[in-house]
């Protein structure tokens, strides 16, 4: 499970599954900090792979500080966490192996190709098990059971299932052919099969989350939103699972390079920030004026639909294969109290509650036309008083149905005030 000592580890960009993947560096540890050489073949290219940070230069890159475990930003990204990280670490347990003693580089090396995006590692140090069980209740409960610090025979399978997985919620990675039958493998989906996640509930959360965040996805998409295709799925043990297919798969057999926001600009998640800073990072990045925009209906989305889970691992970009890069589409968005009470991101200094004014002095600070604000925050308005439609149409019980259409009462009464 460890990497030899003095090994590096070598990180390709595998767009194709039929074509070699493109070398896109060596790293090695020390003094704590990840040094990265880029591989000629990138510096060629070039591509920007860390999106913003680590130019594809010549010479040794080291990773700027110790917040990503001593790596890079957009190489941490590749990292399981939250739930990921937790099957993980009751996998390796059982082999023997205790997770705080691995290095971020043996962390990157037990990923190998089974990461989020493109990026995929060498050597790969941890073979998935074999999958045994598709019954996606039974896989609920057992998520259930690991949450609670218990584990049955299910706990390989959604170790295997979990991939690159971060987030608090447990969830699994599966494909769908285009029956909508399910399937699952070692690696990658199988041949004709789209890549999905599909979500369970954590411990903390209502039990209809799935209807909850597929209302939500139907709002947001009424909110003029970019969202992936989604579905929920049925349970015969309760309302449902959400489902929604990878963005950094976009057909089966192909990839796209994915960096976080926390990734591109070094911020960690767990730190409060701003929405300033989410918009000119993707100014930076993708240099589309459409981006742009889009960030800011998000912002303005998160605040009248109470999603203050925000942080900087909720937003993504994607790169292609020609090195091009676009905002990701929205994720994970759900109804959210958020720490405190509070956004990760606040507007313009405002984090509890948000208003027109703060929200008209970001988007002019960013020279997005009055008319373009205006017709947005009335888009995403018109779309959040439509929560009792959405609610229903998924199945949200009447207790969230009601609680959910308060909040976002109090938000708009204090938003126009």
């Amino acid at each position: 499970m460890r990497l030899a000592p003095g090994t590096p580890l070598t990180a390709n960009l595998s767009f194709e599954e039929d074509q070699a993947p493109l070398p896109a560096g060596r790293l090695a540890m020390a003094g704590g900090l990840a040094q990265l050489e880029w591989a000629p073949e990138l510096i060629a290219a070039p591509m920007l792979v860390s999106a913003l940070l680590y130019p594809p230069e010549p010479g040794l890159h080291p990773a700027r500080g110790r917040d990503f475990d001593g790596l890079h930003g957009f190489l941490a990204d590749s990292l399981p966490e939250g739930w990921g990280y937790l099957v993980m670490r009751r996998r390796l347990s059982k082999l023997g192996v205790a997770m705080e003693t691995l290095s971020a580089l043996d962390r990157l090396a037990l990923v190998g190709d089974h990461g989020r995006g493109a990026l995929t590692y060498r050597p790969a140090t941890a073979p998935p098990p074999e999958v045994d069980s598709l019954d996606l209740d039974a896989l609920a409960a057992e998520s259930t059971a690991i949450l609670a610090g218990h584990e049955g025979e299910l706990a390989d399978t959604l170790a295997t299932l979990a991939g690159g997985s971060g987030g608090a919620r447990p969830k699994v990675h599966v494909g769908f052919d285009a029956e909508g039958q399910i399937s699952v493998s070692d690696g990658e989906t199988a041949a004709g099969h789209e890549a999905w996640i599909v979500k369970f509930a954590a411990t903390n959360d209502p039990p209809d989350i799935g209807p909850i965040e597929a209302a939500y996805a139907a709002m947001a998409l009424a909110a003029g939103l970019d969202m992936a295709p989604y579905r929920l799925l049925p349970s015969n043990t309760g309302p449902g699972y959400f489902a929604t297919r990878r963005f950094d798969r976009p057909a089966p057999g192909k990839r796209l390079h994915m960096v976080s926001l926390s990734g591109a600009v070094e911020a960690p998640w767990r730190t409060p920030t701003s929405y300033d800073l989410f918009l000119r990072a993707t100014q930076a990045i993708t240099r589309h004026a459409d981006d742009l925009h889009a960030a800011f209906r998000r912002m303005v989305f998160n605040v009248l639909a109470s999603n203050r889970d925000d942080h900087t691992r909720q937003h993504s970009y994607l790169m292609d294969q020609t090195g091009q890069w676009r905002l990701a589409p929205a994720y994970d968005l759900t109804y959210s109290a958020g720490p405190g009470g509070e956004h990760y991101l606040d507007v313009e200094g405002e984090g509890r509650n948000p208003t027109l004014e703060h929200v008209l002095a970001l988007g002019r600070r960013h020279s997005l036309p009055d008319r373009l604000i205006h017709a947005t925050i009335d888009e995403v308005r018109a779309a959040v008083a439509d929560w009792p439609r959405f609610a229903d149409e998924a199945g949200v019980s009447k207790a969230s149905r009601a609680e959910i259409a308060t909040a976002h009462q109090a938000v708009a009464q204090r938003f126009s005030a």
